[in-house]
């Protein structure tokens, strides 16, 4: 008997994986390794041009907002029109601006629909990644008025990893004096602060005379002695800056910051 039903499981769990190709419309992805499966998938342009595709659950949705609806291949990334952004039950949104790449296939754009695949790498807060592959949708329809707006991380966020452990910012500040650009993220009893020039550039950028960090514990703070500060975007029409950061402290015991990522507007 136990043979005999997992024969049938087998049987239906193959014919399900055979409707979710030959559903219109899909959206699908493995999601670090874990299906998602829309519910509902629809498409909207904007008056800009812009595509959004949605894919939704009861509980989750997926968003891809591409700069134009024609065919072709759309790359993922940096601060672009063409990102990714994932909320997932628990209200989590990993995106991929600024840190995280992919790209978006438009194959088909037959009667108002889309078809085509995806894949990206998208960031929570700098804390955790998100890999989507084998991404696709297909016969996605255009329905004016459909797609909600995407879910967006904060718009200031720092992060990083102290001592081996992940460290998130609660309050984050940014502000520019001097050609100056200051940062400093906090909970209640730690701080990251990062000065440097408006002009930084990406790259290393070593922690020195114009390039300074600190760490700050109970009210107690450590210098830098060593360490790096690279810019991934920089708008300054905006006065948006992202970036990621290591450093060590000095002191008896030097504390070590790793995996440091910013994005804040000043």
């Amino acid at each position: 008997m136990r043979t005999i039903m997992l024969f049938i499981f087998v049987a239906f769990a193959l014919s399900s994986c055979d409707d979710i190709q030959n559903n219109s419309p899909a959206l699908q992805a493995e999601l670090d390794g874990v299906l998602y499966r829309a519910i509902d998938a629809r498409a909207e342009i904007l008056p800009n041009g812009n595509l959004v595709m949605q894919g939704l659950t009861d509980v989750e949705n997926l968003t891809i907002t591409l700069s134009g609806s024609t065919e072709g291949v759309y790359t993922l990334g940096a601060t672009g029109v063409n990102r990714a952004a994932f909320q997932d039950f628990l209200g989590s949104i990993y995106t991929t601006r600024p840190f995280g790449d992919g790209q978006v296939v438009i194959e088909s754009t037959d009667n108002n629909t889309f078809t085509g695949t995806f894949k990206f790498n998208a960031f929570r807060f700098g804390l955790d990644t998100l890999n989507a592959q084998k991404g696709f949708f297909f016969k996605v329809p255009i329905v004016a008025g459909s797609t909600t707006g995407e879910p967006d991380p904060p718009a200031n966020f720092l992060s990083a990893t102290i001592n081996g452990t992940d460290f998130e910012s609660e309050t984050t500040t940014a502000s520019e004096a001097n050609d100056l650009i200051e940062i400093t993220g906090s909970t209640d009893n730690q701080s990251i602060s990062l000065s440097f020039p408006s002009a930084l550039t990406g790259g290393n950028n070593p922690i020195g005379e114009m390039i300074t960090a600190s760490y700050t514990i109970d009210g107690v703070t450590l210098q830098a002695v060593s360490g790096n500060i690279s810019i991934v975007n920089h708008n300054t029409t905006l006065n948006e800056i992202s970036g990621a950061f290591s450093f060590l402290t000095g002191g008896p015991e030097g504390v070590e910051i790793t995996q440091g990522q910013f994005n804040v507007s000043y």
